[in-house]
């Protein structure tokens, strides 16, 4: 050894700064076996240290260097096929990737067995390119690998250029040494470093898991939410919400295409305030109802960008946006669009565009169910609008034609008091059809106002029959009435007659419909009228097929129909609604051998009452179109 070698003090890089610190030289060594002997120590302290690989390492390399008085050395690792450069010293490059088998490091690594060349030149493993790209001169080089406890090579550890001759067998057996003690360091380390990733891997599914689990939960109730809604505008509200919520969207819409080119947004922002935009332009939304896929707003060149949001009326263009089709059995029903400031926790990630198009699809299925239901709700009620205007048109009938058939004799009739009792015919008629439309009128708004006067049930009766006679004739069914009460009641004789008039008409048409398939019984429609304690009683009676179980429960509803084809569904809620306004009821059973019988009670005597039957929207809808047709 030479005087400057003892003299050299080991230089540490900046990362060991502090175990330079820890582990000072008590002085310059006296000998090279002292000298040695305190790297080994040095290095040995280091192993054992808390430090990370990374700088334990380094210490040892550097160590290593300046035990063995080279120039600079190298640490291989290996990675599959492929051996790189963990830690090597000098200005040059420190990244060195190759082969196994490779130059003389590589194959070190292939073979298993330490090499110690005293002229690198001279032998063919050595792979001269690394000296050329760094502009270096290898002369001398000692390489050993490192093992672990199962005896396979893990690393390569290659020194380079002895200041002072050639590597001995002592440098060989000094490093053979420090890399024993050096795998048991590398070996934890990857260890550790394999737990870690193990780790790492294990939180990021259970987060993973997590987020599916958040997701899946959001679109149950995402579901739940939009059928139980009570109307389509709650329900589209309710989708919203939801949306909002689970992706931390700033704007959350869904556009529905219109027959005109345009669309209606249903919008969310700020998860509070939700509005709806009529569109002549289907704006961000275009793209989506053009193709039926998914719009990335990040892909759009900002002047369109910009333009699209104009039409849409969204005051600022989208960081990130995205619009994704609604769809219900491959139909386009809308478009669903989320659009976020900025990025941050909202970035559209491969993951959140797959569940907001899974909750798409999950939106489309239920508000196509929710539109189509509408749409039938909607046609249900014009129809029975029209099936109501149509009873009312036929109720009407019998007094204009009783009134037409008195004016024609009043173009004829010379005799003033004929002609005054004919003309006080007209009036009567009009007066009837002024209450019926009144009475309709009522019924339609939800209630009915009665006006009970004091009616002789004897002369009631006699109208009444009047009237069922008018119903039955040319039908073939037999009437028969029975009053067996002769005093005064406080009642509203006109509501109450035309009941009776109801449960007479729904008897004849389920006669008529029977003798359509059996014309061998004698039909026949039987009316009861008693007094029973403080009520009156109006027993209705036939033999006809009666009500069919099924729907006796729903008989009394409003618009109800069981196999009528003309029906209105109104006959019998009218009749429930005139029982209860003058504080009574109506009931149903079946008539001994077959038929129909209703029980109507009511008080005999009575102020005034009312009584509330359809539903607010069906009430207006008919309300209107009553007030049009009267």
């Amino acid at each position: 050894m030479t005087n400057d070698r003892k003299n050299r003090a080991p230089t540490l890089p900046a990362t060991v700064a502090v175990a330079s610190q820890r582990t000072p030289f008590p002085g310059l060594p006296t000998s090279d076996a002292d000298m040695r002997l305190g790297a080994v120590n040095d290095i040995a302290r280091a192993l054992s240290a808390p430090w990370s690989l990374e700088e334990v390492l380094e210490l040892v390399m550097d160590r290593l260097t300046w035990a063995l008085d080279a120039d600079r050395s190298t640490l291989f690792l290996i990675d599959g096929d492929d051996i790189y450069a963990e830690h090597a010293q000098g200005a040059t490059a420190r990244e060195i990737r190759m082969r196994i088998g490779q130059g003389i490091a590589g194959w070190v690594a292939e073979s298993g067995r330490g090499i110690n060349v005293k002229n690198a030149y001279q032998d063919a493993r050595f792979d001269a390119s690394w000296d050329i790209e760094n502009k270096y001169k290898t002369s001398s080089l000692l390489c050993q690998p490192i093992f672990d406890r199962h005896e396979s090579v893990i690393g390569v550890v290659q020194i380079l250029n002895k200041r002072d001759g050639y590597f001995t067998v002592d440098d060989e057996k000094l490093l053979a040494t420090v890399l024993s003690m050096a795998a048991i360091s590398i070996v934890n380390a990857r260890l550790a470093n394999d737990l870690a990733s193990k780790n790492d891997a294990l939180q990021r599914a259970r987060t993973e898991s997590a987020d599916r689990g958040r997701e899946l939960n959001s679109l149950y109730e995402l579901e739940r939410d939009a059928v139980r809604a009570p109307t389509f505008d709650s329900a589209l509200a309710a989708v919203l919400e939801r949306m909002a919520a689970t992706v931390s969207a700033e704007v959350v819409e869904i556009a529905i295409p219109t027959a005109i080119g345009g669309c209606v947004l249903h919008r969310m922002v700020s998860w509070d305030h939700f509005e709806t935009i009529p569109l002549a332009t289907r704006g961000l939304h275009a793209s989506v109802f053009e193709s039926e896929k998914t719009s990335d707003l990040c892909t759009v060149a900002p002047n369109q960008l910009r333009r699209l949001c104009t039409e849409s009326e969204l005051p600022w263009p989208p960081k990130s946006g995205l619009c994704v089709p609604l769809l219900r059995d491959e139909e386009l029903i809308g478009s669903l669009g989320l659009y976020w400031r900025s990025e941050g926790p909202a970035a559209l990630t491969d993951d959140r565009v797959r569940f907001v198009e899974l909750a798409g699809q999950q939106i489309g299925h239920v508000l196509g169910h929710r539109l189509e239901q509408s749409e039938a709700e909607r046609q249900d009620r014009l129809a029975a609008i029209g099936g109501a205007l149509a009873g009312v048109v036929h109720d009407l009938k019998t007094p204009m034609t009783v009134a037409s058939g008195y004016v024609q004799l009043l173009k004829t009739e010379e005799d003033i008091l004929e002609k005054s009792r004919l003309a006080d015919g007209v009036l009567e008629q009009l007066r009837r059809m002024n209450d019926m439309a009144r009475e309709v009128l009522g019924f339609a708004r939800g209630d009915v106002q009665i006006l009970p006067r004091k009616t002789q049930v004897g002369d009631w009766c006699r109208e009444l029959d009047t009237a069922l006679q008018a119903v039955f004739a040319g039908t073939g069914i037999t009437l028969t009435l029975r009053c067996d009460e002769r005093g005064v009641v406080r009642m509203d004789s006109l509501k109450l007659q035309r009941a009776i008039q109801n449960l007479a008409r729904n008897s004849r048409e389920a006669f008529l419909e029977q003798q359509q398939a059996d014309r061998t019984q004698q039909p026949w429609f039987d009316l009861h009228v008693f007094a029973e304690g403080q009520q009156l009683v109006v027993v209705a009676s036939d033999n006809g097929p009666g009500v069919p179980r099924a729907f006796e429960h729903r008989m009394f509803d409003a618009f109800a129909t069981h196999g009528k084809r003309d029906g209105t569904g109104l006959g019998l809620a009218m009749v429930k609604q005139v029982a209860e306004a003058h504080s009574g009821w109506v009931h149903y059973h079946q008539t001994a051998g077959g038929g129909a019988t209703f029980e109507l009670r009511i008080s005999r005597e009575l102020r005034s009452a009312s009584a509330s039957l359809i539903d607010v929207n069906q009430a207006k809808e008919l309300a209107n179109a009553v007030t049009k047709a009267s």
